[in-house]
């Protein structure tokens, strides 16, 4: 996931390809999301994620690139789907400064390429040219050479100027990926080289950066602009007084569209700040965390609609974050307000205590009605439980209902009612319920006659992991182990899974992923059982590349649920490729339809058949694996999960039109 902020001066969740795990930050410009960056910082970013960035690739795009993806879609996904897409141009970082980001400077490709070669000669990086003709890299090798002679110069190839065969394209992949390239340096001229990174991610095993002009620059066959006409937004001018037949019209076709388009996407934006609702969070233990599917599910939803110019605050409940200290410092009570265009407020309650929720909606609820929201958002049942207060007190107020959370063993008589309670509060009074499943949706209609709406989860369509992290710490391979991801409580039928693994004649690993949730007693119940196993590796709350790297690893995901909402752990594990077995229920088949296996819900012996199948049908497991990452990305998105919560806003609120952020085409 990667954080953006529109021109609103917002950021918001996009799903990147290249499944990053840091934070990066963007400005949205003609629909491209420009990185706000400077050298140092793009330099460091590299070299900190390169082996986690190989396979993938980086733009670096100006007013030319910009203006083309703003007309062609296409063109503009190919942008928008790699690592990172550089302000090359000058007008790209003024207009990100214009709209908020003071921070934002331009990483020229000419600048960019010559600083990581002087820092390879230290790092033994290796790297190879690909484009212009065989004259210029021979003077770019002469001069690389020359300026940084310890530099490791894996390759040189010059395409001919006109298609590549399958063949002679399969042969030139061949070269870099043998050549040991760290990067693949990529001189093709815009669009060509953007289009050749995009068609050839993953298959070329080195980070690729088209780079345009970088390589005439460096070899010295063609000037480049003095740098008072580059800090003038004047390059383009020098650039047609050396070339006025090619360059003229170009620049008359886009730098004057330019200031156009970024003119009237301006103004939109503004007015789209203007008419934003205003809407508050409650029920989740807070953002940002991965503590359940609850806290997913807000932190997605949040940061868009905020990324939209909607003003969106989230209510955090006080407590410890399972991230750490770090977390805690950041986020906690003298820790940051805001969260990616979010307001987060902390709310007080007991840290450790069977009323903790119950305080904690009590208080979040009375806060909440001190501001003028035109939603208040309760998310999960038990929070319900305050919401005849807002209704009352003629607010609006829209429920999720993440699952039948009265069915789950860890809760008391006490807390079960309470969460009864709530979810009867929110059949009776709420302006509109969204549910995740069919079942649940036939269920408040069967037992309250409430019709209800009907909006799953999301995912984002995570790209290609390594196995460093997890080879290193865990000691693990690819396709040698089960993965189980998901809190450790009764509902989550673990149990299941170690019996019936326990009895499986097999080299194979289960490693399971995930931490306690207030069941303590059977937290230890499963420590004892997977001690008796050692090929049982519990790695307790796991998140960033050590989670991607699981998912992306595993042999198969394995989630044997009694209970279940709309488990965001299933979705993420087939978006990765997993093959997935999982239990009967219904909250679980809607998800997988026919691209995952299914046992009998609480049948050991089902269960351990079906692991036995998986072991023996490695071909089918690796199929059945890559047939679910299009069929999951395709049905379940993060966007239009949006767009139609916010619509269920609009309804409530009385509103005629959803207030979102005009499209950019």
């Amino acid at each position: 996931m990667t954080a953006v902020r529109t021109g609103s001066g917002h950021q918001e969740y996009i799903g990147m390809e290249n499944g990053m795990k840091n934070e990066l930050t963007y400005c949205k410009i003609l629909g491209t999301n420009i990185n706000v960056t400077n050298m140092e910082d793009t330099i460091s970013y590299i070299t900190d994620h390169l082996e986690e960035l190989k396979g993938d690739y980086i733009c670096v795009s100006n007013v030319h690139t910009t203006v083309m993806s703003y007309r062609d879609q296409a063109y503009r996904n190919v942008q928008n789907s790699g690592a990172m897409a550089l302000p090359d141009g000058q007008p790209l970082s003024i207009v990100s400064r214009k709209r908020g980001f003071s921070e934002a400077r331009r990483v020229p490709g000419p600048d960019l390429m010559p600083a990581i070669l002087d820092l390879s000669q230290k790092t033994g990086y290796r790297h190879y040219f690909y484009g212009s003709t065989d004259a210029t890299l021979e003077a770019l090798r002469t001069a690389l050479l020359r300026r940084y002679p310890k530099l490791q110069i894996a390759g040189m190839y010059s395409p001919p100027f006109r298609e590549l065969t399958k063949e002679e394209d399969e042969e030139i992949v061949r070269r870099m990926n043998d050549s040991g390239a760290d990067f693949v340096w990529v001189a093709l001229g815009a669009p060509k080289q953007e289009w050749w990174m995009y068609e050839h991610r993953h298959r070329v095993k080195a980070l690729m950066l088209g780079v345009g002009a970088a390589f005439d620059f460096t070899a010295g066959t063609t000037r480049r602009a003095p740098m008072w006409m580059q800090k003038l937004c004047m390059e383009w001018v020098f650039r047609i007084l050396r070339d006025p037949k090619r360059m003229l019209p170009r620049y008359l076709n886009t730098n004057f569209a330019f200031l156009y388009y970024v003119s009237r996407e301006g103004r939109a934006v503004r007015r789209t700040a203007k008419r934003g609702m205003r809407i508050a969070m409650i029920g989740h233990k807070r953002i940002p965390s991965r503590e359940g599917g609850v806290e997913v599910v807000v932190d997605e939803l949040s940061v868009r609609m905020a990324a939209m110019g909607h003003r969106v605050d989230a209510y955090n409940r006080f407590g410890h974050h399972v991230s750490g200290k770090k977390y805690d410092q950041e986020y906690g009570w003298k820790g940051r307000k805001f969260y990616k265009g979010v307001r987060v407020y902390i709310v007080p309650t007991f840290r450790r205590s069977s009323l903790n929720a119950i305080v904690y909606t009590f208080f979040a609820t009375i806060m909440a009605l001190f501001h003028h929201y035109d939603v208040i958002h309760y998310h999960a049942e038990g929070p319900c439980a305050m919401l005849w207060l807002p209704h009352f007190l003629k607010r609006k107020v829209v429920v999720t209902i993440h699952g039948l959370d009265w069915q789950r063993a860890k809760w008391g008589n006490f807390a079960s009612f309470v969460i009864k309670f709530g979810e009867k509060m929110a059949a009776r009074y709420a302006d509109d319920v969204i549910v995740l499943s069919d079942n649940v949706k036939e269920y408040f209609l069967e037992t309250y006659n409430r019709k209800v709406t009907y909006i799953p989860n999301g995912i984002n369509r995570p790209g290609q992991q390594g196995q460093t992290v997890i080879r290193e710490k865990y000691g693990l391979q690819k396709d040698g182990y089960f993965l189980f991801l998901a809190r450790i409580v009764p509902e989550k039928g673990l149990h299941y899974l170690i019996e019936a693994f326990s009895g499986l004649q097999t080299d194979k690993k289960l490693v399971i992923a995930g931490g306690s949730s207030q069941a303590y007693g059977y937290m230890e119940k499963i420590h004892k059982m997977a001690a008796q196993d050692d090929r049982i590796l519990m790695t307790d709350f796991v998140q960033g590349q050590v989670l991607e790297e699981l998912y992306a690893n595993a042999y198969a995901f394995v989630l044997p649920s009694d209970v279940e909402g709309m488990a965001l752990t299933l979705l993420e594990a087939m978006s990765y490729g997993d093959c997935c077995l999982v239990s009967d229920i219904r909250e679980n088949t809607e998800v997988v339809e026919d691209k995952a296996l299914t046992f009998k819900r609480g049948d050991v012996k089902d269960l351990r058949r079906q692991l036995v199948w998986l072991l023996e049908h490695p071909d089918e497991v690796r199929r059945m694996g890559e047939e679910s990452v299009d069929y999951i990305c395709g049905k379940y998105d993060w966007d239009d999960v949006t767009k139609r919560t916010l619509s269920v806003y609009e309804k409530a609120a009385g509103r005629k039109k959803p207030a979102l952020r005009p499209d950019n085409r």
